[in-house]
């Protein structure tokens, strides 16, 4: 009889434990991390005249369940101009922001391309490219006969 009392009071003891580190992992069920998402991962301002700003306006979204710190964008060169629609660059799970990028074709014939890095603390890919691609069409002299 006693010996059946130690059992059940085993027993207890172990499903309690069991119950309690089910529910203590529930509770500290771990997030996301930040996850930065782009709209467009690279964009094509198509063919242009010499001396125009083709401007393309990017998505970025929080898709994680942690905040999103965009702490810095980079430009390959400075042609390019990039402006974030959010101060402090900070999103929250969800959330989005407008990247808007323009091109300054002053000076430039040819096809080009650059790219923008956006730094993050997404520790999956903490520094994302969005490569820019543009086509300046050269300037044509009128031919003048005498």
């Amino acid at each position: 009889m006693r010996k059946n009392i130690i059992i059940f009071v085993l027993i207890g003891i172990i499903a309690i434990l069991g119950g309690f580190l089910v529910f203590n992992k529930i509770q500290t069920k771990s997030l996301l991390p930040p996850r930065l998402l782009i709209s467009e991962e690279e964009w094509d301002f198509g063919k242009v005249k010499p001396g125009e700003k083709p401007t393309h306006i990017f998505t970025i979204k929080n898709g994680g369940e942690e905040e999103l710190i965009i702490e810095e964008i980079k430009k390959s060169r400075p042609c390019i101009e990039a402006s974030i629609s959010t101060t402090p660059t900070r999103l929250q799970p969800g959330e989005s922001a407008e990247l808007k990028v323009t091109y300054d074709t002053t000076d430039y014939v040819g096809k080009d391309g650059e790219h923008i890095h956006i730094i993050s603390n997404d520790p999956q890919v903490p520094d994302k490219w969005i490569d820019l691609y543009v086509e300046i069409e050269a300037f044509q002299i009128p031919y003048l006969q005498d």
